[in-house]
């Protein structure tokens, strides 16, 4: 996928590119690594915002 960026985050896709992404999203397989280290990655941010005490601001 030909992808140009710039230095202030500007990305440009092809007319092609931007098909197949959109069809990538939207009929591939999640891939299940990704997923498993999705999940490990909320239920550990989960327990450091579950354990930390409220704090007046």
């Amino acid at each position: 996928m030909a992808i140009k960026s710039e230095t202030f985050s500007r990305v440009q896709l092809t007319e092609k590119d931007a098909a197949r992404f959109v069809q990538h999203i939207k009929e591939d397989a999640p891939n299940a690594k990704a997923k498993a280290s999705y999940r490990r990655g909320r239920d550990l941010l989960a327990q450091v915002f579950g354990n930390q005490p409220a704090r007046a601001r």
